[in-house]
Parts: C-alpha cells; sequence; structure tokens
C-alpha cells in the first residue's frame, strides 16, 4: 500500500517535471488505479470494521445492563433470602416458646391431677374418719372436720385431762385407744398431736407456762397411741399454749373450746408442699 502511494507520488513529480514516458505513464496510471481500488477496500473494510464495533459495543452496553440487571435480582433474593431466615429464626423462637408453655401447661396439669388425686383420697379418709369414730363424735367426745386442707380430730381437754394436769384420765385413754386403732391403718400418712390452752395463767412447779402444759399433754397423747399400735415414725407432737385460740379468752365459752387436744393428719407433703406453690405461681 505504501508502495502505491508512493508511485502516485513520483508520477506526479515526473509530470510536474515533463519527463515522462508513454509507457511510464500508463503504468503508473495503471497503479494509481489499483491503488484506489485498495483504498476503497480499505475504506470499506474500515467501515465494516466500524460497524462492527459498534455492533460489540451495543452487545457490551446490553450485557452492561443485563448485568446490571442480574445484580439487583441477586441483592433483591438475597434481601429476600435474609428476611426468610429471619422469618425462620422467628418462627423457631416461637415454636420453641411454644414447646415449653405445652410441656408447662402438661406438667401443671400432672400435678394438678396429683392434687386432685391428693384431696379425693384425703376426702375418702375424712370419710372413714367421720363413719368409724361416729359413736364418739355423737356423744361429743370428739370432732372430725377439715381445716385448710388438713383433717383435725379435736379433742376437749375435760374429755382427757383434769384441769392443770397432762396425764391421761381412764376415759381419755379409752377414747385414744379407739382413735389409735383407727389411724394405725394408714400407714403411709403421719400425724401430729398438738396440745392448746386457754390464756389463763397456769400456777405450778411442774409447768411454769401453758406452753409445758400443752406440750407435756400432746407428748403423753402421742405416747398412749404409740403404745396402742401406731409406727413411731409417723406420729410427732407439738404444744402451742394459749397462741392458737379458736375463739375468745374473755368468754367462758371461748376458754373452754381453746382448751384442746386436736390429733392432725398432715398432708401429702411431696405433692401439697412441693408441688402446689409452683403451681399457684405459675
Amino acid at each position: 500500500m505504501k508502495k502505491r502511494v508512493a508511485i502516485a507520488l513520483s508520477v506526479i513529480t515526473l509530470m510536474a517535471s515533463g519527463c515522462v514516458t508513454k509507457s511510464t505513464y500508463e503504468e503508473t496510471l495503471a497503479e494509481l488505479g489499483k491503488t484506489k481500488s485498495s483504498l476503497s477496500e480499505t475504506k470499506s473494510s474500515l467501515s465494516e470494521a466500524q460497524r462492527t464495533i459498534s455492533l460489540q459495543e451495543e452487545q457490551i452496553n446490553a450485557q452492561k445492563i443485563e448485568i446490571s440487571k442480574n445484580k439487583e435480582e441477586i441483592a433483591k433474593t438475597k434481601a429476600e433470602l435474609e428476611e426468610l431466615n429471619a422469618n425462620k429464626a422467628a418462627l423457631e423462637e416461637e415454636y420453641k416458646n411454644t414447646q415449653e408453655l405445652l410441656n408447662a401447661s402438661q406438667s401443671k396439669l400432672e400435678k394438678m391431677a396429683q392434687i386432685e388425686a391428693e384431696t379425693k383420697k384425703r376426702n375418702e379418709i375424712y370419710a372413714r374418719f367421720v363413719s368409724q369414730l361416729q359413736k364418739m363424735i355423737d356423744a361429743g367426745q370428739l370432732s372430725v372436720s377439715i381445716e385448710k386442707g388438713r383433717i383435725v380430730i379435736n379433742l376437749p381437754d375435760n374429755v382427757l385431762f383434769k384441769t392443770g394436769h397432762a396425764n391421761v384420765n381412764a376415759e381419755g385413754q379409752k377414747v385414744l385407744k379407739e382413735i389409735a386403732n383407727v389411724l394405725k391403718e394408714f400407714k403411709d400418712r403421719r400425724f401430729q398431736v398438738e396440745g392448746h390452752t386457754d390464756n389463763v395463767p397456769i400456777k405450778s412447779a411442774k409447768y411454769p407456762s401453758n406452753w409445758e402444759l400443752s406440750t407435756a399433754r400432746a407428748l403423753n397423747v402421742v405416747h398412749l397411741m404409740v403404745e396402742e399400735g401406731m409406727d413411731p415414725k409417723n406420729i410427732s407432737a407439738a404444744g402451742y399454749g394459749e397462741f392458737q385460740p379458736r375463739a375468745d379468752n374473755e368468754r367462758p365459752e371461748g376458754r373452754k373450746l381453746n382448751r384442746r387436744i386436736e390429733i392432725i393428719m398432715l398432708p401429702n407433703l411431696e405433692i401439697l408442699s412441693n408441688e402446689l406453690p409452683k403451681v399457684m405461681n405459675e
């Protein structure tokens, strides 16, 4: 190509100098024609190359747009995935909490069933007490009641003791023997004998206060009932003096009610003492 351009320039130079032969002139013109044809082809190739470049640029731009769309789609999908993961975590936490509530409810139902069974059993025992001790109830020697969830056998002090004394009298021994024969059937139950007095101070060297008197009376009742066959592991004694009255000590009738021995059937501590507070706090 460079060579043909050089020939064309030479022809022009020769023509300018006036020293050109006919054959040289014709050859130069032929070469010039070839050069023009080559230039035309080159121009055509350049145009084609430009069109190819433009097409490629359009394709690149289209690819850039597609990539941008893909990036946006990826970002959108990533956001949706993060939201799904967050929802999944929330659902898992909700499921965990629901499962815990379900387990707690199941546990509560089981505990309530235990309490209900214990209450039913207590009521059955109460009915047996009343049935087997009915003669003494009718005679006014004792009463049977349910107080604060406990079965209470209440014996007035005059049935068991002389005033100011702790030794059980003959009538009281017969009464306690019959009671012991009933209570010793319940080998899985614990009982507590509680001594109570009125608020009249006792004047005795043996019993400095009503505490000592009430405790001595409760202990003597326990000893007698153990002699009658009650398991000593299932019975205990406590003295409360005048500090848990049933009635007003200002009146003789009230003081009479306060002077008493109570035999308490203790509740099942494994259920009522341990489980019931948990249920009530839930």
